[in-house]
């Protein structure tokens, strides 16, 4: 009996180990390949010098293939050709198709992140190969940041170029490519590295096109201020700036709808517009009237296919004629709406509200009896004599006393308002906040220079906008301290700018390569500014600069 039972019992067993070795597990692929390729073997060796080969292999732990070759790869100094480089399985060859070197020079093959593996494109970063035509490597560097000259901001994969000295011309960088190249990293900084001991001219380009040349006013510029010799490793800062074009001209013509038109410039300039046909003056409107702008924008009325206009740009002494071809007026009436300046639900303190439409209204059809301001505090909601003016042909201001710090309702009904077209106005139902003093801060700001020039002072928020701004200047026997009072300021957190402004134009000028003249300097303080809601902040700022 006990025999019986072992039996059974190892049959039992013999049956589970069966079962367990039939299991179907599921197949990993292990861990996932993270490191880029490493190199084994170059021939001849990196920083081989009196190199004399046609070719270089270059031999790695894995294979390889080439990824944006053309944007990564930089041979400095230049060649007069173009080598042939390839991959095959692990290796990666140079081919220099016997065209000569240059005698007593070092070159340097920087891959940046052009040489991946081939299973999973992991990037070998910033490879270099190094060689010498001569008895040595030269070992000279410079590093440097190319920042923005109007904000002091890093800018990455920009271009720098160096020229050697014996080429001292001042078009060197519209006509010819740099003797080295190099470019920037995501922080804005670069580095040439195995240069000899020589004179340079330094450049920076945002180069669009790619082609290592300045092309004018369409691409940013970055230059040092004078010849540079190296006899020790250096470092450089770069402001790039973008020209203003040395010329002003018409780039298109819009008219989005009838009753508006807009004619765009390629540069601010101070425009004035007149009518070709003198009869059709009174039905033209032009806005911004006077002030440096782009954008040319009119209003127009009673006017059908062509409208010749003068457009006489006063800042460059030139006139152009244009003609604007007008759409054709729709016979359906439409209607329409209009913007305040109260559209984010706040209206800005001491401000009037205003209505601005886009075409020229008939300011005679007005009916203002269905338009109703409310306010409203502690639940009571009172109902406001209207008080009203058109400031001009599409804006009208209402002209109530408004208390800060209370809610107010503006509702108008359809047909309110019509334009010299026959269109009318939707019913609308508009609500905002007054703004009041308590919920506002002021900022006081102690500055000390060590100039004696004029400076515009901005305080700035994080979208890069101006919300206050306000310029300075010194007389010679006075002091280099000012305090100057921002008041009313929305709580946020502000940094402050200050532009350097040399010519007291009061606004920020850009550089100039042909005349050599850098763009104005901008210091941004270091600290953000948090103003809070009724509380006054005192910032004192010492420039050194």
């Amino acid at each position: 009996m006990a025999k019986q039972s072992a039996k059974i019992l190892l049959a039992v067993l013999f049956i589970l180990l069966l079962e367990r070795c039939a299991q179907i597990g599921t197949l990993s692929g292990g861990v996932r390949d993270t490191t880029p390729p490493k190199l084994v073997e170059a021939i001849p060796a990196n920083k081989t010098v009196n190199f004399n080969s046609s070719q270089v292999i270059l031999k790695f732990d894995e294979h390889i293939k080439l990824a944006d070759l053309p944007n990564q790869l930089i041979i400095s100094p230049k060649l007069g050709f173009d080598p042939d480089i390839s991959t095959d399985g692990k290796k990666l060859i140079i081919n220099f198709n016997k065209e000569p070197l240059l005698p007593n020079t070092t070159y340097r093959f920087y891959f940046g992140k052009a040489i991946i593996d081939m299973t999973e494109a992991n990037a070998l970063q910033n490879f270099e190969y190094v060689f010498s035509t001569g008895n040595n490597i030269d070992s000279l560097r410079i590093k440097g940041i190319v920042l923005n000259a109007f904000n002091n901001k890093p800018e990455k994969d920009i271009i720098i170029g160096l020229y050697n000295k014996v080429e001292d011309v001042d078009s060197l960088p519209y006509k010819k490519t740099p003797n080295y190249i190099t470019r920037t990293s995501e922080s804005g900084e670069f580095t040439f590295g195995n240069l000899p001991h020589a004179i340079y001219k330094v450049y920076a380009l945002a180069d669009k096109n790619k082609n290592y040349m300045y092309d004018g006013d369409i691409e940013s510029i970055a230059f040092n201020d004078s010849a540079l010799e190296l006899s020790s490793d250096t470092s450089i800062k770069l402001k790039l700036f973008k020209e203003e074009a040395p010329k002003a001209f018409i780039k298109k013509i819009n008219s989005p709808y009838y009753g508006f038109s807009q004619v765009i410039l390629n540069k601010k300039s101070i425009l004035s517009l007149e009518t070709f046909n003198k009869e059709d003056a009174k039905n033209i409107f032009e806005t911004n009237v006077g002030k440096e702008k782009d954008t040319l924008s009119f209003y127009y009325k009673n006017l059908k296919d062509t409208l010749a206009l003068l457009v006489k740009n006063v800042s460059f002494k030139k006139t152009d004629t244009v003609k604007v071809q007008l759409p054709k007026l729709s016979l359906v009436k439409r209607k329409f709406n209009f913007s305040t300046n109260a559209a984010t639900g706040n209206l800005p303190i001491n401000t009037a509200l205003r209505l601005t439409f886009l075409s020229w209204m008939d300011t005679s059809k007005t009916d203002l009896s269905t338009l109703k301001l409310t306010s409203k505090k502690d639940s009571l909601i009172q109902e406001q004599p209207l008080k009203y003016k058109w400031i001009n042909i599409n804006t009208l201001e209402i002209g109530n006393k408004l208390k800060q710090g209370m809610n107010y309702s503006l509702k108008t009904d359809t047909s309110t308002f019509f334009d010299m077209n026959g269109n009318k106005n939707d019913s609308s139902l508009i609500n905002f906040q007054t703004q009041s003093e308590n919920e506002l801060g002021k900022l006081t700001l102690k500055l000390l220079f060590n100039k004696k020039q004029g400076y515009l002072v901005q305080v700035v928020n994080d979208q890069e906008q101006i919300i206050r701004e306000q310029f300075v200047t010194f007389s010679l026997s006075g002091t280099n301290a000012v305090s100057i009072d921002f008041t009313n300021i929305t709580p946020g957190t502000y940094k402050i700018k200050i532009v350097f402004d040399t010519n007291e134009n009061k606004k920020w000028d850009t550089g100039d390569l042909n005349l050599k003249i850098q763009p104005e300097h901008v210091f941004i303080h270091p600290k953000p500014i948090k103003v809070l809601a009724d509380w006054e902040i005192e910032e004192e700022i010492l420039i050194k600069e």
